[in-house]
């Protein structure tokens, strides 16, 4: 079976009209597309440019929201008394920690923060999808704009990972100091 142009075109019935779409199967570089949305019109360079500019930005944002999250886990792990650097004589604090401890607020981690977690993972999973379905597209502007976006965001915001991993980020009151 030949594929001429890699087109694929889809019908879909309404309740009493039909709409024919068309979808590109491979990258194309052109001013004129639908974006996510189907109010999102692009027809001119400024309006490719706008949407060029805003998945950049959301591609860094997405990337800003990765390191938030690991900060705040950082804090979190920080506040349960366990090690979250390389220093080998600290100890975690006595006794074990459970489930029932953390929640009834007998840590600084309450369910505050795992709430807040969660919201910001539902978001980030959200953006991260608006991103795939972006790129699907197959416009080459849209699709050079997100990695762009992500490997400035990495730039940015990617260096906090490492400094909490290896423990780089401590207080002045830590063990090794």
């Amino acid at each position: 079976m030949a594929h001429a142009g890699h087109t694929t075109t889809a019908t879909s019935l309404t309740s009493n009209s039909s709409m024919a779409m068309e979808m590109q199967m491979n990258f194309y570089f052109s001013t004129s597309m639908t974006l996510l949305f189907q109010s999102w019109n692009i027809s001119t360079v400024q309006g490719l440019v706008g949407s060029i500019f805003a998945m950049l930005f959301l591609s860094i944002f997405y990337e800003g929201l990765k390191s938030f999250r690991e900060y705040l886990m950082h804090v979190a792990v920080k506040s349960l008394g366990a090690p979250s650097n390389s220093c080998s004589d600290v100890k975690p604090t006595a006794g074990k920690l459970t489930w029932r401890a953390i929640f009834l607020g007998k840590s600084k981690l309450s369910l505050l923060i795992h709430v807040i977690q969660s919201i910001l993972q539902v978001i980030q999973v959200g953006v991260a999808y608006l991103l795939m379905l972006a790129v699907m597209t197959f416009n080459g502007w849209i699709f050079l704009a997100i990695v762009f976006g992500s490997g400035i965001g990495y730039l940015i915001f990617g260096w906090t990972k490492f400094l909490y991993r290896v423990g780089l980020t401590q207080d002045s009151n830590d063990c090794c100091n």
